[in-house]
């Protein structure tokens, strides 16, 4: 999402979700929070 700049809808239809709620959600589970806050996070750098 944060390279292609792709909001959670567009996402979920991307990796074949019919429904970008049912994205969110599992989504939600799995990283313990929404998309929309994940990509508006700040991206920090890897440390070498």
């Amino acid at each position: 999402m944060l390279t292609d700049r792709l909001d959670a809808a567009s996402a979920a239809f991307e990796v074949g979700y019919e429904s970008p709620t049912q994205f969110n959600r599992e989504y939600s589970r799995l990283f313990g929070a929404p998309p929309k806050k994940d990509i508006q996070r700040p991206v920090q750098p890897i440390a070498d």
